[in-house]
Order: structure tokens, then C-alpha cells, then sequence
């Protein structure tokens, strides 16, 4: 099921595999094991919940018959990602809690078990693919548009990207539930989790509210008038449209957030689109140029849109749009692509 060659992987080697109790990590340590790798199952504990979440994890490794393993990064993973979700919609931002725990979580501590096991590479579920360029690896998109997931993948840091593997990347996901159902795979009709693991399925706004005291209620505005008052600015997305509870003869959206004064601003449709956006904390490859006609998205659900982009100083960066953007959202991933490689990505910082 594994082509080892395909995926730069040399035969017999030693591999961690991230398990999460779900129908894709499960199926990729299966195709591991089918491959005659050497094949350990790591599940990382990364929040405070009742462990059931790995439950299905360790009972798939016994299945399998493979050494598994729980990993607890809880003292690390808090404040790096959760931390980081709750002061980025204090801040007025819209965060990407994927993304972000790709880059500054998932990848490291994979990396770290990666060593203490004595493994050459990490296996994931992710329905992407690696594209080997001189002596470096690219994250590329899957074969499947409906399932990429290069998107959450984009701010990877290359180090890491050269030991990762992605043997769902040709595969659609039904294709990845018959190979469960014909090993007979306890997880081949689970349920996919449809937000951020450390929300549990909850809405972001119940997950904020303990950590959020003492709420700023600023003003809603409106053609620069006040038209109402907010609920704090926590519960606002650039975009937005349901829950405002104002009423106005044709549909309003939030337009931006005003973190300092704790306003949301309103407009209608044609209002909240945008051409540009400007980004921080870029991370591109060698030989990106400093301005160059490529694709981009703003976020996950968006099909890639040509783009002019312009490299700066300190890790920043524009991107100026052959066509209007509906909403771009502070504190977004930008991922940019060259054909279905991507070449860098960035935090939105501000629209124009």
C-alpha cells in the first residue's frame, strides 16, 4: 500500500507514527506496518481532558500488534497554542490554532519521540504529499482537492519537513475507510473531529469565556455612527454576518476590530472585501523571489487565488490580489503556492 520510494523512505526503517484514535492515523500505521517498517505508534497528550481522546489510539496499536506510546506534552503545549488561541481573540485576531500547532507544537515533540525511539522519520494522517526539490523537501498538495490539508501544513519550518511522511497524500478519504473496513479496523466508521482537538467540538466562544473576565463591550459602528453595543470583541470574525443582532434593511458583516477601543466595525457585503493583505512572520524557501506572480489562500476553505507577491524586511510581506477577497482575517495563515507546492506562508496582520 506504501510506495517506500515514492515517499523517500528507505526500506526497513524505523518510524514513529502520530496516532490520534481516528481512521487516518490508524490507517497510516497500518500501511507502515504493511510496508515491513519498524512501526511505533506515538500519541501526545497535550491538554487537560478525561484521556478518552487516546483511548481508541492505544487499543488501535494493540490491534495492530505495534509498540505504542503516550507522550505527555501538556506543560508545553498550553501556553504555545492555547495560550496562544486565547490572546489572539483578546487581541481582536481570528487565530489558526492548526497551523500554528503544526509549527510550534506537533512537529517537535514528534520530532523529540522521533529521537528517543531511535526513528528516521514521522508519519502523520495528513492528506498532503512532500516533493523532494535539490536536497530539500516542499509541503505539496494532496491528490484529492476535497481533503488537502498542505493549507494547516504551510508554516512547517523545512528542517522538519524533510522527515515527514504523508502516505494518505494520494488517497481520497473513502478510499482510506475501505482499507480500514477490510482490516477490520475498530476506528473504520469514526466520526472525524471538526474543530481544533483542545476545543472538543465546543464553539470557540464557550471554550474563551473562563479565560476572558471582565469583558470590554465596545460599540458596534456603522457608516460612523454607533448603532449598538457589542458582546466583546472576542466573539467577532471579520466576516461575520449571524449573531450581531442588529437590525438594518440589508444584511451587515463585520468589516474589522478595534482592539484598543474594544468597536467592531459593520459593513454591508460589497464593504468587507479587500485586495490586499499585508502578513508577519513569513517563512519562505530558498530562492523565493522578492516579488513574483504566485497563488495563495487565506484560509482553508478557499479555492487558491493569484496574487502578486512582495517580500520585505523582518520577515514580512503583501500580497496584492488580481481579484477582491471576501474578509480576510487578522491572525489567518497565508499559505502561498507555486503551482501545488508551497513556497511560504505568513500571519495576516492587516487588510488594504
Amino acid at each position: 500500500m506504501i510506495d517506500l520510494n515514492e515517499l523517500g523512505i528507505e526500506k526497513g526503517s524505523r518510524v514513529i507514527v502520530a496516532m490520534s484514535g481516528g481512521v487516518d492515523s490508524s490507517v497510516t500505521a497500518l500501511m507502515a506496518q504493511e510496508a515491513g517498517l519498524t512501526t511505533i505508534g506515538i500519541t501526545m497528550q497535550m491538554f487537560d481532558n478525561k484521556n478518552e481522546f487516546w483511548h481508541d489510539a492505544k487499543n488501535m496499536a494493540e490491534f495492530l500488534g505495534i509498540e505504542w506510546h503516550l507522550a505527555d506534552y501538556t506543560e508545553y503545549f498550553i501556553p504555545d497554542v492555547i495560550g496562544y488561541f486565547i490572546r489572539e481573540y483578546k487581541m481582536g485576531r481570528t487565530p489558526n490554532p492548526c497551523s500554528k500547532c503544526n509549527k510550534v507544537a506537533k512537529t517537535k515533540y514528534l520530532f523529540d519521540q522521533m529521537q528517543k525511539h531511535n526513528c528516521q522519520y514521522i508519519l502523520t494522517g495528513h492528506y498532503a504529499k512532500t516533493k523532494l526539490i535539490g536536497e530539500q523537501y516542499y509541503i505539496q498538495k494532496a491528490d484529492y482537492a476535497e481533503k488537502d490539508q498542505s493549507y494547516y501544513l504551510s508554516m512547517v519550518e523545512p528542517f522538519h519537513i524533510n522527515l515527514l511522511k504523508f502516505p494518505l497524500g494520494k488517497m481520497k478519504k473513502t478510499q482510506t475507510r475501505e482499507i480500514a473496513a477490510k482490516y477490520n479496523l475498530p476506528v473504520a466508521e469514526k466520526k472525524d473531529s471538526q474543530e481544533a482537538c483542545f476545543l472538543e467540538d465546543k464553539d470557540y466562544r464557550e471554550f474563551l469565556k473562563p479565560y476572558i473576565k471582565n469583558v470590554r463591550k465596545g460599540s458596534f459602528i456603522f457608516n460612523g455612527k454607533v448603532i449598538g453595543e457589542n458582546k466583546g470583541i472576542y466573539n467577532y470574525t471579520p466576516g461575520q454576518r449571524r449573531g450581531l443582532e442588529i437590525s438594518y434593511k440589508e444584511p451587515l458583516y463585520v468589516k474589522s476590530i478595534d482592539s484598543k477601543t474594544g468597536d467592531v466595525y459593520l459593513g454591508v457585503k460589497k464593504e468587507v472585501f479587500f485586495k490586499g493583505v499585508a502578513l508577519k512572520d513569513c517563512q519562505f524557501f530558498p530562492d523565493t523571489p522578492y516579488m513574483g506572480k504566485y497563488t495563495a489562500k487565506l484560509r482553508y476553505r478557499m479555492k487558491d487565488e493569484n496574487c502578486l507577491i512582495e517580500r520585505l524586511p523582518e520577515n514580512k510581506a503583501k500580497l496584492l490580489f488580481d481579484n477582491f477577497q471576501f474578509a480576510p482575517a487578522a491572525g489567518q495563515t497565508a499559505a502561498i503556492y507555486d503551482g501545488d507546492i508551497i513556497i511560504g506562508s505568513g500571519i495576516i496582520d492587516y487588510t488594504f
